[in-house]
């Protein structure tokens, strides 16, 4: 991929944007990220955490940027990638992480349960992707990574209907993007985690058994961290990962195997 710096298998000196960025997996990945010389901007709803943690990757001596936004909104979808470009003057990757579960079963939700899931977990990264395609294309380079699920590739549990169907579709979006940008310098791909040690896996307890139940499916038994998700994340930012694209790459303790 053209636009490379830095040293051999590092994106040092790139910018990202990383959304969902102000708990769980983005945050550890907004600082792992830094961490590796990236450029950030989080972004999320909740102005007091992301400044928090901008501040935070700051007194480490990183760099880092908090934008508010709410990747529903297809205003401040754009108005975050237009900051994240004046900030740093272009686009070099991004981490579409935002997300919200969709706890029910298909006969029980409500449409505006159902929207609410889809909002966020495919339009609101299709909206995202939009910008950054427009972005990344322009310039000739880019590195995309959605994060998606497990459930986006295999249905695990009944109850989360719309959860499951959601990052199907986020699949299906990393993998039209892909193609479509192929020849414009832009490569996309996707992570689907298992369980991760997070604020929704601890929510998911009373619905569907959260690490409990994930326990008995994965051969290890163990449970992620968001830091193993993030590094897989700068590894597909990295020239080391050149050649792939399209791909959704478990980070799931070899439960897709099993």
């Amino acid at each position: 991929m053209t636009g490379a710096t830095g040293t051999p298998g590092q994106p040092r000196g790139r910018s990202v944007v990383v959304t969902g960025a102000t708990a769980g997996i983005g945050r550890a990945a907004a600082a792992a990220f830094a961490e590796a010389g990236m450029r950030v901007v989080l972004a999320g709803r909740d102005r007091t955490r992301g400044e928090r943690a901008a501040r935070e990757i700051r007194a480490d001596g990183g760099e880092a940027a908090f934008v508010r936004c709410d990747i529903t909104d297809p205003d401040q979808v754009e108005a975050l990638f237009a900051r994240a470009v004046e900030l740093y003057g272009r686009l070099d990757c991004a981490f579409n992480n935002a997300g919200v579960p969709g706890d029910g079963r298909l006969v029980d939700l409500s449409p505006e349960d159902f929207d609410r899931t889809f909002a966020v977990n495919s339009r609101g990264l299709w909206l995202c992707l939009r910008q950054e395609l427009r972005l990344m294309a322009a310039q000739g380079h880019g590195s995309i990574v959605n994060n998606t699920s497990v459930h986006g590739l295999r249905t695990v549990f009944p109850g989360i209907g719309a959860y499951v169907a959601s990052k199907h579709a986020a699949v299906a979006l990393t993998r039209v993007a892909a193609v479509e940008h192929a020849r414009d310098g832009v490569r996309v791909n996707a992570l689907a985690p298992g369980p991760i040690e997070t604020e929704m896996l601890a929510a998911s307890e009373a619905a569907v058994g959260g690490a409990t139940t994930w326990r008995g499916l994965i051969p290890s038994g163990e449970i992620g961290t968001p830091r193993q998700v993030a590094d897989v994340a700068l590894w597909l930012f990295s020239p080391a990962s050149s050649y792939v694209n399209g791909q959704t790459i478990g980070v799931d303790g070899g439960f897709l195997a099993t």
